[in-house]
């Protein structure tokens, strides 16, 4: 097992700046005019993306902050530190990731959370075979050897908080990396200020692959992002491919949340 506190090895963005002349894309871009993001797509296997998630990192903050009360920076989290007591079928912490007790490790303080509370969250080191053997050759580890996905859902929601606090706190730069898009409209990234919708772009489809959705910002405040992970949770019996596409979540990838 990978050391929790051992900061992801991924990020990137050879971005592309989407304003109101992308207003009628479909795939990219913000629905205000006065909005400017920067987004990058890319998909296939590790080789093929790794150059847009590592020059997003860099954009995102070139030094990765592993305890609270810093500035500037960026934070990242992959799931192969979890410990077996929060492993699938177990229940996974929606604070995890943001624990505010002072005697929480501090590297485990990254300033986001899952919502709602009662979000049912799973993560796996076995590609959810223990949920259905199907699906162990379906699902590829980006940075190994563990993923995540929401139970009963496709769809799951982060917010941020500044590190080690309840404050809410905000983002300039979000990414995350998705293993087994199956089809290109199924997979939508979301980011918001608030209860406004500020940018929503769709993920490539890479089969067994990877795909990458990063969003940055200069204009606005991305409080929270909804990912709606293909079109079907996970369950045992679920034969996963064109008609029903299931997907699971690795690597985030995000700028130092501020407070609000």
């Amino acid at each position: 097992m990978k050391n929790l506190f051992k900061p992801m090895i991924v990020a990137g963005i050879t971005a592309i700046i989407f304003s109101s002349c992308d207003k009628d894309d479909n795939n990219y871009g913000a629905p205000e005019h006065e909005t400017a993001f920067a987004v990058t797509l890319a998909a296939g296997d590790s080789s093929a993306i790794i150059g847009k998630v590592n020059s997003f990192r860099e954009r995102a903050g070139k030094v990765i902050n592993t305890v609270p009360s810093v500035t500037g920076g960026r934070r990242e989290i992959n799931w192969d530190g979890v410990p077996a007591d929060f492993l699938s079928p177990l229940a996974f912490p929606f604070d995890f990731f943001n624990p505010t007790l002072q005697s929480a490790p501090d590297a485990r303080k990254r300033g986001l959370v899952y919502f709602p509370e009662n979000a049912s969250l799973l993560v796996s080191d076995k590609n959810f075979a223990e949920i259905d053997p199907a699906f162990a050759n379906e699902f590829k580890a980006f940075s190994k050897n563990k993923l995540f996905i929401p139970k009963g859902t496709n769809v799951s929601e982060v917010h941020f908080q500044v590190p080690g606090t309840t404050t809410s706190a905000y983002v300039t730069a979000f990414g995350l990396i998705l293993s087994d898009v199956d089809q290109d409209e199924s997979t939508i990234i979301e980011a918001y200020e608030g209860d406004k919708l500020i940018g929503r772009v769709k993920a490539q489809k890479a089969d067994k692959k990877y795909s990458f959705v990063g969003f940055q910002t200069t204009t606005r405040k991305i409080t929270r992002v909804k990912i709606t992970a293909g079109n079907t949770a996970i369950a045992a019996g679920i034969t996963d491919g064109v008609e029903k596409d299931i997907v699971a979540l690795d690597d985030f990838i995000y700028s130092e949340p501020r407070a609000n």
